[in-house]
């Protein structure tokens, strides 16, 4: 489902040599609103003029995906003349790998909520799948100093 969404906002970059440069204008400004902070006004503009320098290469020259796309405009050194569409060209190369964290943290959370947890309060429960989500940190702890600290911190508070 999301991976629909975010094809959906930059569908006119898979269909540049097939839409017009109404429609191309119309879908670029559309997602520059969407990313008002990252994309200029002259995104729309960019995506037109881009269009046209890439019809008048040969067809064996060019790009076929995404990735072709940002390799041709940096080999070529056009991302001066195309700054925002290497900006959002970026965003979407790197926005799939953004969503692993997400779907490792709910794989920590069945390992730390099972059957014998299940009555475990929420703040609990999120400390548990924090350590466990971030175990390369946690295994490098000295738990020996933390037991030490929190100890002292006891001791004191009893006084």
């Amino acid at each position: 489902m999301g991976y629909d969404q975010l094809f959906e906002k930059y569908s006119f970059f898979f269909q540049l040599e097939k839409l017009n440069s109404v429609e191309i204008r119309e879908q670029a400004k559309c997602l520059q609103d969407i990313y008002a902070d990252d994309l200029g006004s002259s995104f729309p503009n960019e995506c037109v003029h881009f269009k046209s320098h890439i019809k008048n290469l040969k067809v064996d020259e060019r790009p076929k995906n995404i990735q072709q796309m940002l390799i041709f405009i940096k080999n070529n050194d056009f991302s001066e003349m195309y700054p925002y569409i290497v900006i959002a060209l970026r965003m979407l190369l790197c926005t799939p790998c953004s969503n692993c964290s997400t779907e490792r943290s709910f794989s920590a959370l069945k390992r730390v909520k099972s059957y014998l947890r299940s009555n475990i309060k929420e703040e609990r429960l999120n400390a548990l799948a924090i350590l466990n989500i971030e175990n390369d940190i946690t295994t490098k702890l000295n738990y020996n100093h933390v037991i030490n600290n929190f100890a002292t911190r006891q001791a004191r508070r009893r006084f």
